[in-house]
């Protein structure tokens, strides 16, 4: 094979490991599961306590895509801080289950380490975020 044709297929895969990189990142440095929309679902239709965490803008969060019914709006850079705040009754949900929601799943990540790092043991990340949840036709509020 000549040189030319070893760079082009070179940067053919270079380019592909960075896409990949990027796409996968988020899962690889969460350091939770994610989890299919239905799961979350389920849990609620059986009532079951369970916190939602949606890291999107006070826009997004009543926008075209709406929100999970129940759902808190809390942006990942502010999560710390709300934790903080909260204190004392902060330790009684450590244990409970988490799902974090964003509008894909690129900025739940960023609120589950967020999460872990202040003790919560039961975080799961939604896959696709609001974007599946909708796809699915699971019920919303708060659509703009």
């Amino acid at each position: 094979m000549d040189p030319e044709t070893q760079n082009m297929i070179l940067n053919v895969v270079l380019v592909v490991a960075i896409f990949v990189a990027f796409r996968y990142m988020p899962r690889l440095t969460a350091g939770v599961p994610f989890v299919d929309p239905s799961e979350l679902k389920e849990r609620l239709d059986r009532g079951e306590d369970t916190v939602v965490i949606d890291v999107r803008t006070d826009g997004e969060f009543v926008g075209n895509l709406g929100h999970v019914p129940g759902a808190l709006n809390i942006l990942a850079g502010d999560l710390a801080a709300k934790i903080e705040a909260m204190g004392a009754s902060a330790e009684e949900l450590k244990s409970e289950p988490v799902y974090v929601m964003c509008r894909t799943e690129n900025r739940a990540p960023r609120g589950a380490r967020v999460l872990k790092k202040a003790g919560f043991t039961n975080v799961r990340i939604v896959k696709g975020g609001m974007s599946r949840w909708n796809r699915e036709g699971f019920p919303v509020e708060g659509r703009g």
